[in-house]
């Protein structure tokens, strides 16, 4: 089983590598330009994913600086969602006791649709998820865990992310649970070694960052930091809105995709299709063969509570904080796989008829043919198709003036490495510029701006120029060369 250990984390990886996506969370090129613009690592910091960019620019440095920081962070996140599989298989190979069990399940959890996509992005969330199962697999495979250990590795977790914090319900009743012969006073000074030293490791970390970064210490100021997030995101309930995004998002974290996306006259997807179709009625036969009124049995107490108080954890906060990101929902994917696990008979395999294989099956072509195929492409991701189709005219020196730096501005500012970037002041800043001889580009948010200010000095500088837009109901990229008024 070892081996076979081994063997699926390196399928799994060479999987990833693959087939890079190239629908890119936003957060993954801010993290890159970061990387590859930071002269000192306090720029690195950010309260939300405290040293994700450190270590990501470790490896960038590492490398020579030779290979673009995006790609480094892709190619880790592959590295460690592998681990995490192998992480994932030794807990499953430990409760099933089957080999076709921890087959299965290691394969519905690689190659659920959101885990899949996201192991082949920069994000920070792998990483973290990585460091979270490492926890979850000393507590689970083991009698006697040191709290240390599990402290430590909850620690690294919360510093790639902060939401890796909710995992404490959970490590507190496996702790607790796991010698139940000992009197309660030793059971107790576990959990409040494991308690005190994850929380003084991780607080004292964020204060040495904030330090860094302010150079003071300002306990009012250092929890605006630590708490802060976007403007337009708080926590909220809507009952129906809520409760049908939390539905859908959940199920997205198994099944992801666009059928708009695909290319249904490829062969390839042709061959696919009736691969989904074939495992769909397989799985249909056999659940009409066993019914549809199966008793569930818990097999392994242990696992279960300790997967469930994971998995609530994050589903009561994700109910209201922001119900519809799927990304979030990886945080406790290794605990919906778990609560599966704990209702498997040990030493049970899938039986050749059952329901099992075609499913786990199922759901990896689906995601295969409709996510993963599909976000390899340039055009699943029209931001970034956009952003590299301004390459030829974006020359090199062009300066780009913006007035908010939003999500559009990263990609075609970090796949435009050439253009000097600078926030608008006012028209005679960018006169100065123009008589000095440079290419002069304003994007959107600058002609938004300057159209309510300046639309005289707008129409003057954009007349006759060339025009570069994106406009549809999802995307308004507009990007405008500008000359001066009496030049032609």
């Amino acid at each position: 089983m070892s081996r076979l250990r081994v063997a699926v984390a390196l399928i799994a990886l060479v999987i990833y590598l693959a087939l890079p996506t190239k629908n890119y969370y936003w957060d993954g090129i801010s993290f890159a330009q970061t990387i590859e613009d930071a002269q000192r690592w306090p720029a690195l910091l950010h309260p939300n994913h405290l040293v994700y960019n450190v270590i990501g620019h470790a490896l960038y440095r590492a490398l020579g600086a030779r290979v673009r920081a995006f790609y480094v962070l892709q190619t880790m996140n592959a590295v460690f969602a592998a681990v995490t599989v192998y992480l994932m298989f030794g807990i499953l190979q430990e409760t099933t006791k089957s080999e076709g069990a921890t087959l299965c399940l290691a394969g519905l959890f690689a190659f659920s649709g959101t885990w899949w996509r996201f192991a082949t992005d920069a994000n920070a969330f792998i990483l973290s998820v990585c460091f979270l199962t490492g926890c979850a697999s000393l507590l689970v495979t083991s009698q006697r865990t040191s709290p240390i250990a599990v402290a430590v590795l909850h620690t690294c977790a919360m510093l790639v992310h902060q939401l890796a914090v909710l995992f404490f319900p959970a490590a507190l009743f496996a702790l607790w649970c796991q010698r139940p012969e000992e009197r309660q006073q030793r059971r107790m000074g576990r959990i409040l070694v494991y308690a005190a030293l994850a929380g003084t490791l991780t607080l004292a970390t964020y204060i040495a960052a904030f330090v860094a970064q302010n150079a003071s210490v300002n306990p009012r100021a250092f929890l605006v930091w630590t708490t802060s997030h976007a403007n337009e995101v708080a926590l909220s309930f809507h009952p129906l809105n809520s409760v049908a995004a939390t539905v859908q998002s959940w199920a997205r974290l198994f099944v992801a995709g666009r059928a708009s996306l695909v290319h249904y006259s490829q062969p390839t997807t042709i061959v696919l299709l009736a691969l989904l179709g074939s495992a769909l009625i397989l799985l249909s036969v056999a659940t009409a063969r066993r019914g549809f009124r199966q008793r569930i049995r818990i097999h392994h107490p242990f696992l279960f509570y300790f997967a469930l108080a994971w998995f609530a954890a994050y589903f009561t906060f994700l109910l209201f904080w922001l119900p519809r990101n799927t990304f979030y929902k990886l945080f406790a994917l290794p605990a919906v796989i778990l609560l599966i696990a704990s209702c498997w008979a040990p030493g049970r395999d899938p039986r050749m008829r059952g329901p099992a294989v075609p499913m786990v099956t199922a759901v990896a072509i689906f995601n295969f043919t409709f996510a993963i195929i599909p976000y390899s492409r340039v055009t699943a991701n029209p931001a970034l198709d956009f952003a590299l189709r301004l390459n030829p005219v974006l020359q090199s020196g062009a300066v780009v003036y913006y007035y908010e730096f939003n999500s559009d501005d990263w990609f075609v500012r970090y796949f435009n490495p050439q253009t000097i970037w600078q926030q608008a002041v006012g028209p005679s800043q960018i006169d100065d510029d123009l008589r000095a001889g440079k290419l002069v580009w304003l994007d959107t948010t600058a002609i938004d701006r300057f159209t309510g200010t300046e639309p005289a000095w707008l129409a003057q500088r954009t007349a006759g120029k060339e025009w570069h837009e994106l406009v549809n109901l999802k995307h308004c990229i507009r990007f405008v060369r500008l000359r001066l008024a009496d030049t032609h």
